[in-house]
């Protein structure tokens, strides 16, 4: 019976529990969640040979609180097909699970392994994802400041290193095997394997995490300075492997040397609670079989309520619901790989493959320039075909993007934000959605090597509607049911034009100037209609 209901509750959370896995692994610093997963299961065996049999059962109440609170995460997760919160479900429901078999003593034995397994749980609102770019942040100021230490003539854009002629495009400081969380979970494994207390793994996982990010400062340091003197990469190809596999091995000794150390310094306190433990062991033997077996300690013994159990009634209505909603999940599932699949395939345009635009010697006062821009000028273009012309006005210049196709609209901010641009104001101009005057955003922005930057960026689809920004809806307030009744096929086919201008020094009153400046309105309209045209390549 125990086995059938295990299949049961099994049902109800493989579908989100397999799309989590896949999710996992497709994560770089999360490849190791199968390690963890084995050192949980080494944990709760080695852990398990010390619960005194037969098990004693917990209280059914806390039991069948810990179940309905996993149940109602499972529908929840369920019916917004969240793979994260349906881990969540899946660790609470077998926390209660563990709890009414053997109650508290097998809890306390399962704590341990427990604990690992949530080491590979993301932190919700992207919290990991957060920790990672604050190590990396950290990790190449501090780079670059011991650069400057070492002589090394170099300049810092986001997280690019950029050298005389070339830059150094470093790799996440915590990625792959060189992770940070992978360190840690190790740490966490061998604390809890050796039995260490609380305060000495926290201790521990502390000093994990200044290894770690030492470590990387090394290795960014030591390859940007090999690249500037003797021109050899080793942040690149099998070399940067193998410089983090070295990393990782050394970070492991230093979490053994760690324990080690804090073991000696801590040696005293252990010897006076070991001496405590054998007094008191005495005391409890020296007792007389006489006073130990009396007939008042038999009747406390025989007064003892005994344990209460899960009704069979009750489990098997638990597991029976928790399999209908690992029905369900398959189901939502299918629609939503119907739905996401179509999504994640490329738009397909309109236009011809191939297809090219043609803008003129000069717009206005701005004059095109046939020549290489410089590199502080780069546009973002992520679409699968862009074109990008530049023009010049006395000592400023303009880039002009044309990027396609995406679906829907589509945010540039996010892809300046990446390469190290802070947004410092930006505003939405309406317009009345047609070519002379259509909707669009205005940003300035500004990097850590004191560059300015006015960006122009807007979105048209294939129907010659030009899109305004849509705030982001809360992921709660939108069901799986009511995602799934927008079909991505009647999704129109977006092209996103932009316009670039950056310089050292302040772009913000220019900025103000231009909205109300007839010569900009002429300007920008031209330009405008001009790729409004894009039909005509069709």
């Amino acid at each position: 019976m125990t086995t059938w209901l295990g299949l049961l509750f099994a049902l109800g959370y493989a579908p989100l529990l397999t799309l989590f896995f896949i999710n996992l692994w497709s994560r770089p610093h999360y490849q190791f969640f199968p390690l963890a997963l084995v050192g949980a299961g080494f944990l709760a065996w080695t852990r398990l040979a010390e619960v005194p049999r037969p098990f004693e059962p917990g209280r059914p109440l806390f039991a069948k609180l810990l179940l309905a609170i996993a149940f109602f995460c499972l529908a929840l997760a369920t019916v917004l097909w969240s793979p994260w919160l349906g881990s969540i479900a899946a660790w609470i429901g077998l926390a209660g699970a563990v709890w009414g078999m053997g109650g508290k003593p097998l809890l306390r034995a399962m704590l341990p392994a427990l604990l690992l397994v949530l080491t590979i749980i993301p932190l919700p609102l992207t919290g990991d994802t957060r920790l990672i770019q604050q190590l990396r942040v950290m990790a190449v100021t501090l780079s670059s400041r011991l650069l400057d230490v070492l002589g090394v003539t170099h300049a810092l854009s986001g997280n690019i290193i950029e050298l005389q002629g070339q830059k150094l495009l470093v790799d996440e400081a915590c990625s792959g095997i060189n992770s940070a969380l992978i360190t840690l979970a190790g740490c966490l494994f061998y604390g809890m394997w050796q039995r260490r207390s609380a305060i000495h793994i926290l201790i521990c996982l502390a000093n994990t995490l200044a290894f770690v990010l030492l470590g990387n400062l090394a290795r960014i340091t030591l390859g940007a300075w090999l690249r500037f003197n003797y021109n050899i990469d080793v942040l690149s190809g099998r070399a940067h492997e193998l410089t983090g596999l070295v990393l990782f091995l050394s970070y492991l000794v230093m979490i053994v040397s760690m324990d080690q150390l804090l073991v000696g310094l801590t040696s005293p306190s252990r010897r006076r609670m070991r001496s405590a433990r054998s007094a008191a062991d005495l005391t409890s033997e020296s007792v007389p079989e006489s006073i130990a077996e009396s007939p008042a300690a038999v009747q406390v013994e025989e007064q003892r309520p005994p344990p209460g159990r899960i009704s069979q009634s009750w489990a098997r209505a638990a597991g029976y619901s928790s399999a209908l909603l690992g029905v369900a999940g398959l189901g939502f599932g299918w629609l939503n790989h119907r739905r996401v699949g179509s999504q994640s395939s490329l738009p397909i345009s309109a236009l011809r493959p191939g297809a090219t635009f043609a803008m003129p010697e000069q717009i206005g006062q701005w004059k095109r320039l046939n020549t290489e821009i410089p590199e502080l000028q780069k546009v973002e273009t992520m679409g699968v075909s862009s074109q990008v012309w530049h023009y010049r006005r006395g000592d400023a210049l303009a880039s002009l993007a044309l990027d396609y196709p995406f679906h829907g609209y589509h945010d540039v901010r996010v892809c300046y934000g990446l390469r190290g641009w802070d947004m410092v104001e930006q505003r939405s101009r309406g317009g009345q959605g047609t070519n002379a005057s259509p909707p669009f955003e205005e940003v300035t922005k500004q990097n850590q090597l004191d560059l300015h930057g006015a960006l122009w960026f807007s979105m048209v689809d294939e129907r010659g509607q030009w899109l305004a920004m849509r705030p982001l809806k809360p992921r709660l307030r939108t069901s799986f049911l009511d995602r799934l009744k927008t079909d991505p096929a009647n999704e129109s086919v977006t092209y996103r034009i932009q316009v670039l201008s950056t310089g050292f020094n302040s772009l913000k009153p220019v900025l103000e100037k231009y909205p109300n400046n007839p010569g900009f309105r002429q300007t920008r309209g031209e330009i405008l209609v001009r790729l409004g045209r894009w039909q005509e390549a069709v």
